[in-house]
């Protein structure tokens, strides 16, 4: 049997748990990380974002990882880990299709927003196969114990803190851990050992289920566009509208598409269950060319497509436990719930909590302060998560209705820019909550409006893109809600864009 007495169990080695282990070896603490499967292996979760990059850079100037602050931006990435795939993200671009229509371009089913000016500073698409295969490598280097191929069959909490039995490949394995972190992909471990509930799933406002993989040879939208629409189709566009989490909007649902530099493409639908009803005696992949037979223009981008690994097609991917933390044991956010990847808000998240958990751990060596600070971090998850439900399920509720959906997504993007300018300036906390969770002022007037746009027609949009430019204008650091860019927003950032 291996036996293992440590200060710190970490359960689930993709990068938060991994980085996470990282710091707190880094700390003085014995840590062990378990691995139920092992590396390297498929993922999503792909799509950084600036507020991703602050927080990576943070981290590596906070617990002095000098080779991780690199990968917070594509420039240095390419400069210094060239053999690691990434993909270039500029920022965001959304187009709305129709059935059996081919896309045509105009101001009503277009938007793209720019999140940096210049490829050397721009945000990235992590091939998370070998990205975090490579964080794991580093956590070995630190003298972190790694325990792949490592099945978790029991988990007891005693006074003096965690007992885990398992094993793996040839062995049993035993450890004792004073605090413990649930860092897998569903929480389930910690859930089930301390009988925590999840939220009941009509109280969740996204709906969708998934379908996806990875392909070669998917082709570049703009080249689609220009094809159907003449040059003119992209010419008001402010950065290549590939180079971006590219979402191709459908009836109830819509397409991410995440391009890498080694030639593959992350790409898969999310569709609201109740409009895509699983048919029965359809395969993943009927499914898939059905979806892309509807709408031609998209057919077209996957006309020559292959994927390069079985579909996977799930049930209905949001779930949220009641609780996130305890006096010895945290979960990541999302061990703690699952939303959905519009908007790629999971990097983000998950690096804000590694942030904070490794601030606890650097102040706090146990004790009543420690078993506070974990509460409160619980909490604080469990509110992000929400927020981000509400944003993401209007967001939704609007796939029919674009003007408003533009006016919708700008509460996520002044909240996401008002935080990168705070950050860029200084001023940020590593306490802070995604998003402007934790600010009253702007939940409070972006929480009515989101309220109010479920109610919004088309006749409306353009009275309601008002009332949100001037409500919103307070936070709108760069103009975003200004209808004389007709949806195209090029980088506008007020201070440098250095991070």
């Amino acid at each position: 049997m291996t036996r293992y007495d440590c200060d710190l169990a970490i359960l689930g080695s993709g990068f938060g748990g991994t980085l996470l282990a990282i710091i707190a070896q880094k700390l003085g603490y014995s840590v062990a990380l378990l691995e139920r499967g092992r590396h390297p292996r498929f993922a999503i979760g792909e799509s950084s974002t600036p507020l991703a990059d602050f927080k990576l850079a943070a981290l590596a100037d906070r617990f002095g990882l000098d080779w991780l602050r690199p990968f917070s931006k594509y420039g240095t990435w390419k400069a210094t880990r060239p053999d690691l795939p990434c993909g270039l993200k500029r920022g965001f671009s959304f187009f709305r299709h129709e059935q059996g229509r081919p896309f045509t371009p105009h101001d009503d089913n277009a938007l793209l927003v720019a999140a940096s000016p210049d490829d050397a500073t721009a945000d990235t698409h992590w091939f998370r196969a070998d990205f975090d295969a490579h964080l794991v490598d580093r956590a070995v280097a630190a003298g972190v114990p790694y325990l792949d191929e490592c099945e978790i069959h029991t988990v007891r909490h005693t006074d003096a803190g965690w007992e885990l039995e398992g094993a793996r490949p040839g062995e049993a394995v035993s450890v004792r851990a004073g605090l413990l972190v649930d860092a897998t992909g569903t929480g389930q471990v910690l859930a089930g050992a301390l009988g925590i509930e999840p939220v009941a799933g009509g109280t969740l406002r996204a709906r969708s289920r998934a379908l996806y993989s990875h392909f070669t040879g998917v082709g570049e939208w703009h080249s689609v566009l220009e094809a159907e629409s003449g040059p003119a189709a992209t010419a008001r566009h402010p950065f290549p509208c590939d180079a971006a989490a590219l979402h191709q909007i459908i009836d109830n649902g819509w397409m991410w598409v995440l391009r890498f530099e080694n030639g593959i493409t992350s790409t898969g639908f999310s569709l609201d269950p109740e409009a895509h009803p699983l048919r029965a005696g359809e395969t993943p992949e009927a499914e898939w060319h059905r979806l892309l037979n509807t709408y031609p223009s998209i057919g077209r981008q996957f006309a020559r497509a292959v994927p390069v690994r079985p579909f996977v097609r799930t049930g209905r991917l949001q779930r949220r436990l009641t609780r996130a933390a305890g006096a010895d044991w945290a979960l990541l956010p999302h061990a703690a719930g699952f939303l959905d990847a519009w908007l790629s808000p999971g990097i983000a998240q998950t690096l804000f909590a590694v942030n904070r958990l490794g601030g606890i751990l650097a102040e706090e060596r146990g004790g009543a302060g420690r078993e506070r600070r974990l509460e409160v971090y619980g909490r604080t998850v469990l509110r992000e998560l929400a927020w981000v439900d509400e944003i993401t399920g209007t967001c939704f509720a609007c796939f029919d209705r674009f003007p408003v959906l533009v006016s919708v997504s700008m509460m996520y993007f002044v909240a996401a820019i008002y935080c990168e300018e705070r950050e860029r300036a200084g001023q940020g906390s590593p306490d802070d909550a995604f998003l402007l969770t934790d600010h009253p002022e702007y939940r409070a007037v972006a929480g009515e409006l989101l309220r109010k746009a479920r109610g919004v027609p088309v006749a409306g949009a353009a009275a309601f893109a008002d009332e949100v430019r001037d409500r919103l204008a307070p936070f709108d650091s760069c103009s975003l809600c200004e209808p004389g860019r007709r949806n195209m927003h090029p980088f506008l950032g007020t201070l440098s864009r250095s991070r």
